[in-house]
């Protein structure tokens, strides 16, 4: 029996004819799509099977590709701009794995550690995985101690913990690629890792070997600045520089001008100061004798010509921008630590001003305030900072005369205004702590602190008050 004829004569499997009308329909949608883009059609002949006459379908081309422009002084397609960069600083994929990340369950080539297992801690916040502590980390570049506390023991403030594994470190802000810093003390590990390693107030583990634990609290510092004579230390200046440029920093090669009979050496380090201003006076606080010395940076001497008083040398330390004029000389930069300490006597004291004129100071930044060794007071007292008053009445003096105006919600009138009554006096309102100060060091006439705690804002004027047993 004979199979039906079809619409082009002959019977084709349905399979087939499936398959052609899918492909002619695309075609034809393609082509009522109205694409801008010229696309080239071209016909092709299928054989059927079965000795069945030829089929001729129309086969739709895509448009072709559209050249590459090459714009000279840009970069090319497909360059990566931040392959510069370290893997931690490069730009990242959603979801993509940092390669430096302990915890991310990618590579970690920013780890390694040497012989020996590594230690757990206790589990991370939120993760309920506990920490990998190797050993040993192999510093690479761009590496700090604060980074690698940061990285180990989620708490960047832990770096002298870091510091004190390693006594090779000779200075805290210099290591270098290939070196191997120890990450934990040989013994008692998960004792001194843990004891104070976490805290949120500032433990930092212990420094000096296993054993040797700080008491909570305790700040560890390099001296940044000092209220004192600006001359007392003064054994010359910087005169200029080998590099075309007014501000230097850290690698600078300068020249610098010393008094007659001062005992230079090749070799010696000097710190470069600046006296920036005269202690400040405040409302009910004393001034201090001297000026405010900025501390901004330490210089190398190479070569020193005594009969010139020249030296020549490098900058190998820039807390902050140097320029010419700015004092060298001995002045002593060791780093303070300095644990809390009770006060044995009871003494008010204001707070004068911050290193840099700021209005408004706060928690983790320096401080200076008007009392020091002649009242009594300690490296490692504390102060608390003490406001009273009504603080948004306080605030009314930089305000409108509106800012006391509110509106009267039960008035039947469309728009009834009325004055905020303010009664009472400020300074009989009882007095509120506002922030926490520790002495980091003690002049005859004045302090230098370290704000732990702050919940407002302090201002110069603000009073701090140490008491016995505290």
């Amino acid at each position: 029996m004979r199979a039906p004829r079809s619409a082009l004569g002959w019977a084709l499997p349905l399979s087939y004819v499936s398959l052609s009308a899918v492909a002619l329909g695309q075609s034809s949608g393609s082509a009522a799509a109205g694409s801008s883009e010229a696309a080239e059609s071209t016909t092709q002949t299928v054989q059927n099977p079965a000795g069945s006459p030829p089929v001729t379908v129309e086969v739709v081309q895509p448009p072709p590709a559209a050249p590459q422009v090459f714009v000279p002084g840009y970069p090319q397609p497909g360059t990566v701009l931040d392959a510069h960069l370290p893997s931690g600083s490069r730009a990242h994929a959603p979801g993509e794995t940092d390669t430096f990340d302990l915890h991310g369950g990618g590579a970690k080539s920013g780890v390694v550690s040497g012989t020996g297992e590594a230690i757990l801690l206790e589990p991370q916040l939120g993760s309920g995985q506990p920490m990998v502590v190797p050993p040993i980390h192999v510093v690479k570049q761009g590496d700090t101690l604060w980074d690698l506390s940061g990285q180990y023991y989620q708490n960047p403030w832990n770096w002298p913990q870091v510091w004190s594994y390693n006594p090779q470190v000779k200075d805290p802000h210099w290591i270098y690629p290939g070196d191997q810093l120890r990450l934990r003390p040989g013994s008692a590990v998960q004792s001194a890792l843990t004891s104070g390693a976490r805290g949120g107030g500032g433990g930092f583990g212990s420094i000096g070997g296993a054993g040797q634990g700080l008491t909570r609290g305790t700040i560890v510092l390099r001296d940044q600045g000092y209220i004192g004579d600006p001359q007392e230390n003064v054994w010359g200046e910087l005169v200029g520089a080998r590099e075309d440029q007014m501000l230097l920093s850290e690698g600078n090669e300068v020249y610098m001008l010393f008094r007659p009979g001062v005992p230079l050496k090749p070799g010696e380090t000097l710190t470069i100061f600046l006296p920036i201003r005269k202690a400040p006076r405040v409302p009910g606080g004393r001034q201090p004798p001297g000026e405010l010395v900025k501390i901004i940076g330490t210089v190398r001497v190479d070569a020193y010509n005594e009969k010139d008083r020249i030296a020549r040398g490098r900058i190998i330390e820039s807390l902050d921008t140097i320029e010419r004029g700015a004092k060298l000389g001995p002045v002593g930069r060791e780093f303070t630590v300095v644990p809390p300490k009770t006060s044995q006597v009871q003494v008010w004291a204001r707070v004068l001003t911050s290193l840099t004129p700021l209005v408004f100071m706060a928690q983790n930044q320096v401080v200076f305030i008007d009392r020091g060794e002649e009242d009594g007071l300690e490296p490692g007292n504390r102060l608390r900072v003490l406001r009273r008053g009504d603080t948004w009445r306080r605030n009314l003096k930089t305000a409108s005369r509106m800012a006391r105006d509110r509106v009267r919600m039960d008035s039947r009138k469309n728009v009834d205004i009325e004055t905020t009554p303010l009664k009472g006096n400020d300074e009989k309102f009882p007095y509120e702590v506002v922030g926490e100060l520790l002495l980091l060091k003690t002049e005859k006439y004045s302090s230098i602190a370290m704000v732990t705690q702050s919940r407002r804002e302090l201002v110069a004027g603000d009073r701090a008050l140490a008491t016995v047993g505290y």
